[in-house]
């Protein structure tokens, strides 16, 4: 069994009613010319369509219990941070953790960070080696800052509030694992493959009933102005959240669901997308918002966290021959791309020439492929309203399993949070292949279902017997 992180609680007296909310935004567009993320080789960022932002919710109530015992003193506090961002690497978001933790009395182990996953955002990886890091690494090292500084101002804007829940659906993704002609996968759209149409919303006002937050749960890949837009933007997210902003007063933010494998319906560089995409999401969101009443009822039962940390099975060739082959054919390929051309398909090319080589190594005796290390984080909002948290690019089936499989009433399932590990497939996809196996996969066909259980396993802990005295805190555990 893994050793779980966290599930501290902040032990200061707390005053006034059972549960406290404050929501804060900050913006977070880069400069024009810093190179952006999303599509491989695509430049720098030539203009700005629509501003980036990240919005911090900081909760803080009684510390949930043991069912069947009383409640205890004290109060536990947490914070969601909702980014628009293709990821976070784990150095910033360790860092914001620290930061939030000092200014805003929020305990480090208690911020969840997610990302929109935009693909019309800066590069957060200075490291990639694409170009010049300076400019990258003076943009995250400001970030951290700022991100830390919207927790601050949630924290003091907090108010006494009830929590409420939604679920509508919005039909504007499409599994995008088309099979071609040729019997691969390809990436396109495929209509009969599994999508999450749902439409999850956390509703919360303040005590006096006024609006206050709507946190949207959605899962679509944000794409929609395809790989040639080198214009800032938070795609048909932004759109969809400011349009629940509009109508209902709330601050939106907006948790990425299991997005792996859903692409929107429309792609290419056409401003109109935004607007056909996000509009029906936010009205869908709108109509779920106002559709759900907060109450005692769900707020009831205290908060909590709980985190564990994995070390999933990195991905290697099958055999020795295997990776022998692989190694002569991506090596070729790389040989003719040259250093001309498709600058997106030569990164490819050396990267999985890269990771080809180091996993022949390893199975031929050499140094071992490392672990990937996965941090999961489960949150308790009332004894009705659960979050979980996971790194990378989930296929929408294990998302749909760990909500089916909560013990919680209602429960949003957030990736793109709290780090980055790539694409996490289904056991089933490895042998179908595709973009997502075979260029952005780092794990083993075994990560998804030890992600699934443990998620699963994090979300009954906080449900059922969230202790009120602290856990010591631990380091990694392999499963």
């Amino acid at each position: 069994m893994p050793v779980r992180i966290g599930d501290s609680q902040n032990r200061k007296e707390f005053l006034g009613t059972a549960l406290r909310a404050g929501v804060a935004r900050v913006t977070i567009t880069p400069p024009i010319g810093i190179p952006m993320i999303g599509f491989a080789g695509r430049g720098p960022a030539s203009g700005v369509h629509d501003d980036l932002t990240a919005t911090a919710l900081v909760l803080e109530g009684p510390p949930a219990h043991p069912q069947g015992t009383s409640q205890t003193t004290g109060v536990s506090r947490l914070a969601i941070i909702a980014c628009d961002l293709l990821f976070l690497r784990d150095k910033e978001v360790r860092a914001t953790r620290e930061a939030a933790s000092r200014i805003a009395d929020v305990p480090a182990d208690h911020i969840a960070i997610a990302c929109s996953h935009t693909h019309y955002g800066p590069l957060t990886e200075p490291d990639r080696g694409e170009q010049d890091p300076l400019v990258e690494a003076a943009y995250l090292a400001n970030l951290v800052h700022v991100l830390a500084g919207a927790v601050a101002m949630a924290r003091a804007s907090a108010v006494p509030c009830r929590l409420g829940f939604g679920a509508g659906e919005a039909r504007i993704g499409i599994n995008r694992r088309e099979r071609a002609a040729e019997g691969q996968i390809v990436l396109g759209q495929n209509p009969g493959g599994p999508i999450d149409p749902r439409v999850a919303v956390l509703r919360v006002d303040r005590a006096d009933g006024q609006p206050l937050a709507a946190v949207l749960n959605y899962a679509c890949h944000p794409v929609s102005l395809g790989s040639k837009c080198t214009d800032i933007s938070a795609d048909f997210v932004g759109t969809a959240r400011r349009l629940v902003e509009e109508q209902t007063g709330a601050m939106s933010l907006f948790l990425q669901g299991a997005a792996g494998n859903i692409n929107p319906l429309l792609m290419g560089w056409d401003w109109t997308h935004l607007a056909r995409l996000g509009l029906p999401l936010g009205a869908e969101a709108i109509r779920t918002y106002w559709s759900s009443t907060p109450n005692t009822e769900t707020t009831d039962g205290g908060i909590g966290v709980a985190r564990s940390r994995l070390l999933l099975p990195p991905l290697l060739p099958a055999s020795i021959e295997e990776g022998r082959t692989a190694v002569d054919l991506l090596a070729m390929q790389k040989e003719r791309l040259g250093t001309e051309g498709d600058a997106g398909a030569r990164w490819w090319a050396a990267l999985r020439l890269e990771r080809a080589r180091k996993g022949l190594e390893a199975l031929q005796g050499g140094v071992p492929v490392p672990p990937v290390e996965a941090e999961l984080m489960a949150l308790r909002l009332g004894h009705a309203l659960g979050v979980v948290a996971a790194p990378g690019e989930i296929f929408t089936e294990i998302g749909q399993s760990i909500v089916a499989r909560s013990p919680f009433q209602h429960t949003l399932f957030a990736g793109y949070a709290n780090g980055t590990i790539g694409y996490v497939p289904t056991r089933a996809a490895y042998e179908e292949g595709g973009y997502e196996v075979t260029h952005a996969c780092q794990v083993a066909p075994a990560a998804g279902e030890q992600i699934e259980e443990e998620s699963v396993s994090l979300l009954r802990r906080v449900h059922d017997t969230a202790p009120t005295d602290p856990i010591p805190l631990a380091s990694t555990t392999e499963r």
